[in-house]
């Protein structure tokens, strides 16, 4: 009784709102004005939501639409990105503003159903929009006065002019204590990072760290940059970070996706669910191994894919099946690394039979896999090592 009344409670609060707000919904439909919903407090989704919206609009209807981007400060990952964003959206900032224009990101006349990185087993539309923008190029850059603030940083940070470097990120719990029992399974040890970060500055390269400050320091020994806990962390140098690096190699985390909006390749480890890639066409990945828990034997790819599985979102949902994730090894994370630098460095060509095998790992992707139409690719030795799971 008491959730029938609640329900009840919530429709007629629902009614009241659709009512009130009709005369500014109707003048927004008219001016062709939208109020998308964003997730903001995060800083993937304040990267793919408004990327795909814009991106999707664009190809739809050959323009870019007149948006409003309800950001209040308190709610927001990155508010020097909500600058960039201003040169698409109409950017709104103020708590009592945001919160109340929020009613009419769900009116009935404005609402979008489109979820995209949100959306829950089910597929997302920000793969198939990626894939059909294709190779034009990314939304956004680093402007010139942030390139300036930011080649400034990095000599203060030990670079030299002219030096190039690869961003590293691997996930730990820190950044979110309150959600981190549902997200612990998508950590990564900075440790599983070292013979990557080795290979990279055998290449010439500096490797810097990305995250926060709650991450556990690097042995001195490691040539790794710590970015993630030094005085040079910021919203502006986040940004350029991730847009002038040689590419970015991290983990399942929305961090990564800032190299992607500003047109930058990406690697990551440790994929999982196996139903999530990155978005690029020039990106890589290798997702984590299934093994039954009882067994302790690996689960084929086909037979994830062919269930809900392939789908699950919280370490819980793992465990209730009986799954054990493997993380990738340290030899499989340097192997992407080194085919990424070598794909983003030189011409690279793959053999027939490595087509082959990333074209049969790509099918198991149907209607209702999160990342099904992904232009993004497998890493190749990663499938060579595993291609008896492919069938």
């Amino acid at each position: 009784m008491a959730n029938r009344s609640y329900i009840l409670l919530v429709s007629i609060k629902r009614f009241i709102s659709v009512i009130l707000y009709f005369p500014l919904a109707l003048i927004f439909k008219i001016f062709a004005i939208q109020v998308p919903y964003f997730f903001t407090e995060r800083i993937g989704h304040l990267v793919v939501d408004p990327e795909s919206f814009l991106k999707e609009q664009y190809l739809l209807n050959g323009r870019y639409p007149l948006s409003v981007l309800l950001a209040p400060p308190n709610l927001t990952a990155n508010s020097k990105l909500l600058e960039y964003w201003k040169e698409y959206f109409t950017v709104i900032q103020n708590s009592f503003v945001c919160r109340l224009l929020l009613p009419l990101c769900f009116h009935p006349l404005l609402r979008l159903d489109e979820k995209y990185a949100a959306t829950i087993n089910a597929s997302s539309s920000i793969y198939k929009i990626s894939a059909e923008w294709g190779s034009q190029d990314p939304l956004l850059r680093v402007s010139d006065q942030d390139l300036v603030v930011g080649s400034e940083t990095l000599l203060k940070m030990g670079l030299n002019k002219g030096d190039w470097f690869v961003c590293i990120h691997s996930r730990d719990g820190g950044y979110s204590p309150s959600d981190e029992h549902l997200h612990s399974f998508r950590n990564t040890p900075i440790e599983d990072f070292f013979p990557a970060i080795k290979f990279i500055t055998s290449q010439g390269g500096k490797c810097i760290r990305m995250g926060d400050s709650s991450m556990k320091t690097v042995p001195a020994d490691i040539d790794l940059i710590d970015y993630a806990t030094s005085p040079f962390k910021s919203e502006l140098m986040d940004i350029f970070l991730c847009g002038e690096c040689l590419f970015f190699l991290g983990s399942n985390s929305g961090i990564y996706e800032l190299s992607s909006l500003l047109g930058r390749p990406v690697a990551t480890v440790n994929m999982a669910p196996m139903s999530v890639l990155p978005r690029g066409l020039s990106d890589l990945s290798i997702p984590m191994l299934y093994e039954d828990s009882k067994s302790a034997k690996l689960i084929s790819f086909a037979e994830i894919m062919e269930t809900n599985r392939s789908n699950y979102r919280t370490s819980e949902e793992f465990s209730n099946a009986g799954i054990t994730l493997v993380r990738n090894k340290p030899e499989e994370i340097l192997e992407l690394a080194m085919e990424q630098f070598y794909r983003t460095t030189t011409s690279h060509t793959s053999e027939v039979s490595e087509v082959i095998l990333q074209n049969k790992y790509k099918a198991l992707f149907k209607d209702g896999h999160y990342a099904w139409r992904s232009p993004s690719k497998i890493g190749e030795k990663f499938l060579k090592r595993y291609s008896q799971l492919l069938s």
